[in-house]
């Protein structure tokens, strides 16, 4: 994320649109593989992971299946719900285009609140309603880059 942040803000600050699809696309890529490798690694790993913590045996069935959700999931999901935004996000900051921070601060709160239930489930909804908000910010912020929605305000007007 950090990477895209400075990669991309110094694309646009050199109205390089081309360069700023190329390392878009490529630093994604790389978060995909990156992502797939430590998630896997920790799936694999999960039930040794359990064994050093004294789990009830209901306990280490619901962290078994909150770390598969998240995990498992993220695999796929979270480079672009979190990374491919600051694509999107933050170097246009600098030229004003609130649109997209209010989309995000929007998603940041979404699905989870209200989660939550007393009949024992509340957990899984949680992750549950986390990968939904997940798919809402791939929905929103691919279609903001490929649009190219963002580049808008990202144009130097002349002088």
């Amino acid at each position: 994320g950090l990477a895209m942040i400075t990669v991309i803000g110094r694309c646009i600050g050199a109205q390089d649109f081309e360069q700023t699809n190329y390392y878009t696309k490529k630093l994604l890529l790389w978060d995909y593989i990156a992502q797939g490798g430590v998630n896997v690694v920790v799936l694999l790993s999960l039930n040794q992971i359990l064994s050093m913590y004294t789990l009830t045996p209901e306990t280490r069935a619901l962290a078994w299946t909150l770390v598969m959700i998240h995990n498992g999931m993220s695999i796929f999901l979270w480079p672009a719900s979190f990374v491919l935004p600051n694509a999107c996000v933050p170097p246009t900051r600098a030229v004003h285009d609130g649109r997209c921070h209010g989309l995000d601060a929007g998603l940041a709160h979404g699905p989870e609140l209200g989660a939550l239930r007393a009949d024992g489930h509340g957990c899984r909804r949680v992750w549950y309603a986390m990968v939904v908000d997940w798919i809402c910010r791939i929905i929103c912020f691919v279609a903001r880059f490929v649009s190219g929605a963002w580049k808008k305000n990202a144009v130097k007007k002349a002088a």
